[in-house]
């Protein structure tokens, strides 16, 4: 019983609830995405399980591009947004939704400019289902973060499920109709359903008639809209871009072997990502106390990663030996370095929430620029002499050093000071 007890108390605190709402979507898309590379790699030759994976990477950097930063905003100022949450939700979606389209079609069409191997982007077929993929995406993203700020993420394992649930059943049904392009369409055709359901949800339900709070202020969700913009850049370069480097630089085979672990790796992120997701909502709405929130989302997502972490360079061989034999030789060492890599990733995604919450965009771009400047410059210098085991290095010490730069910059006032970090307006 009073195990119990203290089970409801911790789960009564929303910081805790919320993060784990999104830790549980996340974490069932990315466990359903490797049964989803594990089944392609099975059915599609490593060769064009490679060229699907860049062509998908290439779709998600450009959505997140096109999503002008808005993914953070939202989350940020959402919760405060009163009579103009109908309004922002909207004009979020539009604005982010065309440029996607435009600027994706553009993409495809320069592919051999950009990427010679993925050159069959610039076909028609191509050009317009990686055109749709990318305004999907870059909606079906902003969705989650639209439930976040609306403190309704009860919502994302479902939807998140039931997405990723297709996802794999498209891919059994289209091998023998599309024998190049099926693992790209099995993406990405689930999520204008997805789109559909959980905005009828959102605009019929989950934004109440009557908000309390005030109107925002349009120049501070301009700058922090800017600044986030600006870092979301360097992190999406940072992250997506690697997939394509490899691919450029290596062979196709080679960056089949890499996408792997780097889906593993990008999942053991999601937990710190979604741990400061909730710290933001929740410091939005009372600033006085971002110290303890800070410090309960540090300790909260280090009891989860680090057991996690250690379990993973164990069995890493035998967690690619899902893929296949050569997944396992060629992909270990990457995915232990990379696994390494999410502990110090939780003190620099603290940091980077703390700054956002604090309207510090100038510090997000700057940090989120060195890291990416570090790892992509190592990785291009260290692929040729170490193979695809370079971007775990690269990836991992960047990691390090900007968490070591954080702790005794940024972070020292919020988890070192016996003060709480000072109240700033909301807007």
């Amino acid at each position: 019983m009073l195990r119990q007890g203290r089970l409801g108390e911790h789960l009564s605190d929303r910081l805790y609830r919320t993060g784990y709402y999104l830790i549980i979507g996340t974490g069932v898309t990315s466990l359903l995405g490797v049964a989803f590379w594990a089944l392609a790699a099975h059915t599609y030759s490593a060769h064009e399980v490679g060229l699907n994976a860049a062509a998908i990477s290439a779709m998600t950097l450009v959505s997140g591009v096109c999503s002008l930063g808005l993914s953070a905003v939202v989350v940020r100022y959402l919760p405060i947004a009163g009579t103009a949450t109908t309004k922002m939700v909207t004009g979020t979606y539009l604005l982010t939704g065309l440029l996607s389209l435009l600027v994706g079609a553009g993409v495809a069409l320069s592919s051999e400019l950009w990427s010679p191997s993925l050159d069959f982007l610039a076909d028609p077929g191509w050009v317009i289902g990686f055109s749709l993929a990318t305004a999907g995406t870059t909606i079906f993203v902003l969705q989650d973060n639209v439930l976040t700020g609306l403190r309704s993420a009860q919502w994302i394992p479902l939807e998140n499920s039931i997405y990723s649930a297709g996802k794999l059943v498209l891919l059994v049904l289209l091998p023998a109709l599309l024998p190049a392009a099926g693992p790209f369409v099995a993406w990405n055709a689930p999520l204008l359903p997805a789109i559909i359901l959980v905005n009828y949800l959102v605009y019929r339900r989950l934004i109440p008639a009557d908000r309390s709070f005030g109107e925002l202020d349009r120049r501070t969700l301009m700058r922090m809209a800017a600044g986030n913009w600006g870092a979301n850049l360097f992190a999406m370069a940072g992250n997506l871009y690697l997939p394509v480097l490899v691919a450029n630089q290596t062979t196709a085979s080679e960056a089949a072997f890499f996408y792997v672990p780097w889906l593993f790796s990008l999942s053991l992120q999601l937990v710190a990502i979604n741990m400061m997701t909730s710290l933001t909502v929740e410091a939005a709405l009372d600033m006085q106390a971002l110290r303890r929130l800070a410090m309960q989302a540090l300790r909260h997502s280090l009891r989860l990663i680090v057991p996690v972490v250690v379990l993973t360079v164990i069995v890493a061989p035998w967690l690619l030996l899902l893929f296949g034999q050569d997944y396992s030789d060629a992909g270990t060492p990457l995915l232990r370095w990379l696994a390494i890599g999410a502990i110090p990733n939780v003190i620099v995604t603290l940091g980077l929430s703390v700054a956002r919450i604090e309207h510090r965009g100038a510090i997000v771009v700057a940090f989120s620029g060195a890291h990416a400047i570090a790892v992509i410059g190592l990785s291009a210098l260290l692929l040729g002499e170490l193979g695809i085991e370079a971007v775990g290095i690269a990836w991992t010490g960047s990691q390090t050093v900007l968490a070591l730069v954080m702790l005794a910059t940024l972070l020292r006032p919020v988890l070192f000071a016996g003060r709480s970090s000072r109240p700033v307006e909301t807007g």
